[in-house]
């Protein structure tokens, strides 16, 4: 791999992007091409790409804008397979931009190499080690992200890995100069990693070829769209992002539909939809009901819940004589405050005390045929006030217990911790519940129900319950 145009500057971006290849896992040889330097980092530079030995199967391009064609032609000339250009100021600015852009692709012609951008961040790639962003692991998964924004390929990968979403491949496009949308969408669809594919699009030169492939991709894998430049101000900024009209985008929307791929109607909804394949993937396929069972403390908490589901389109399962019976066996006072049923709210004394009782309830409640998914909610304000000092160590244990019962009951469970953010104390707890279920036990854990009712929907599209 060569980057070309690496600076000694170590405030200089060129620079910190050599150094993290070179401190990182990059599993290849890496080159430095600069020609007003002999060397960089240590390593020893070369004045130009012509003057590089051996074959080279990767270029970046970092150079100031005036000289990145020439340094594309010297690519051709090598005969590069893949040219990725970072470099900014193309067809995505008034002036000169459009029309170096135009000659960037002129310098293509006769030659093999594709070019990908310009105005491009990087690349990501679990399996080799590569990265434009610090504080990111390789574990390599089976999602594939693909994006017009450098910005949203870093807080995806950022933001995602936090979640428990594993990548394959991070990939930031910019302008797409030469290789467009139809071309990245059929390198998905013939990529074995590539379990999952997800595009942040703002724009395309051929609708019609894009259509096809998204068709033809979503046959075989799920596909994920969130599309920039939906309303009039959003397309405008598009212009001055990548220089390319977006078209109307009710027409996307209709697209995407006959398509058969999955909108996206922001970034918070990108993560949780990846959340939820995640968790899906771990599910069987058909289940017979895809009611939502809620279990919590707060019984107004618990009305809004179930009103708020039946909003989203979601239903609260009604469990059946043999299910409320043994329920009540595990809770022979629960007539005292209104019975037990679907949701089960009851005081945070009640519920969280006893943590095998907690699991016993969701296990038994889980169990019903009925049942397609759980949702389990706990208020830190209350817990804290109920256990005082002992309040981690219990919660510990009220997490243990969730996470052994989580294993057993084989259908998708979310847990809200609300009111994390109320104070030091709450805070507290919530990042250590955070901690011990969702990064030891990978479950999906939110801090609002927003959120969580969202991964509720895309679960239930993503394992086939009936409607």
């Amino acid at each position: 791999m060569v980057i070309a145009g690496v600076s000694s500057d170590r405030g200089k971006w060129s620079n910190i992007m050599f150094r993290r290849l070179l401190d990182g896992p990059f599993d290849g040889e890496l080159i430095a091409v600069n020609p007003a330097r002999s060397e960089v980092e240590g390593q020893p530079c070369y004045a130009s790409l012509r003057d590089v030995p051996g074959e080279v199967d990767y270029v970046q391009l970092l150079v100031a804008r005036e000289h990145t064609v020439d340094a594309v032609r010297d690519c051709v000339a090598r005969k590069v397979p893949v040219v990725h250009v970072l470099s900014s100021g193309f067809g995505e600015v008034s002036g000169e931009g459009p029309g170096l852009q135009s000659a960037l692709v002129e310098a293509l012609a006769g030659g093999a190499s594709a070019l990908i951008g310009p105005n491009s961040l990087g690349l990501y790639s679990a399996g080799h080690g590569l990265c434009f962003s610090d504080g990111c692991h390789f574990d390599p998964g089976p999602v594939t992200f693909i994006s017009q924004s450098g910005a949203l390929c870093t807080d995806v990968l950022a933001q995602g890995q936090i979640r428990g979403v594993k990548f394959s491949k991070v990939l930031s496009v910019g302008n797409c100069a030469d290789l467009d949308w139809p071309d990245y969408v059929r390198y998905c669809r013939h990529d074995p990693e590539t379990g999952i594919a997800v595009f942040y699009i703002e724009s395309t030169s051929n609708g019609r070829a894009l259509y096809e492939e998204l068709k033809r991709l979503a046959r075989n894998k799920p596909v994920l769209v969130l599309k920039g430049g939906q309303t009039p101000a959003g397309a405008q900024a598009v212009v001055s992002h990548t220089g390319r009209m977006t078209g109307e985008h009710d027409v996307w929307q209709a697209m995407m539909r006959q398509a058969g791929v999955i909108e996206l109607t922001g970034l918070n909804d990108l993560l949780v939809t990846l959340q939820a394949w995640s968790s899906a993937e771990l599910q069987p396929r058909n289940r017979s009901g895809d009611g939502v069972m809620v279990i919590g403390c707060g019984g107004g908490v618990s009305v809004l819940i179930s009103d708020a589901l039946v909003v989203a389109g979601l239903s609260v399962a009604r469990l059946g004589p043999g299910t409320l019976s043994a329920l009540k066996q595990l809770e022979p006072a629960a007539k005292v405050f209104g019975g037990i049923d679907n949701p089960i709210e009851m005081p945070v004394d009640r519920l969280f005390t006893d943590p095998a009782k907690l699991a016993r309830l969701i296990e038994t409640s889980a169990a019903d045929p009925e049942v397609g998914m759980v949702l389990l909610h706990l208020n830190l304000i209350a817990f804290s006030d109920l256990f005082g000092d002992d309040n981690l160590t219990h919660l510990e244990a009220v997490c243990a217990a969730i996470r052994d019962v989580a294993g057993c009951v084989a259908k998708p469970l979310t847990v809200v911790l609300r009111n994390g953010d109320c104070g030091q104390t709450t805070g507290t707890l919530y990042r250590s519940a955070l901690t011990s279920l969702g990064s030891q036990a990978g479950l999906d854990v939110f801090s609002d129900l927003e959120p969580a009712l969202a991964w509720l929907g895309r679960v239930r599209t993503f394992t086939g319950c009936r409607s």
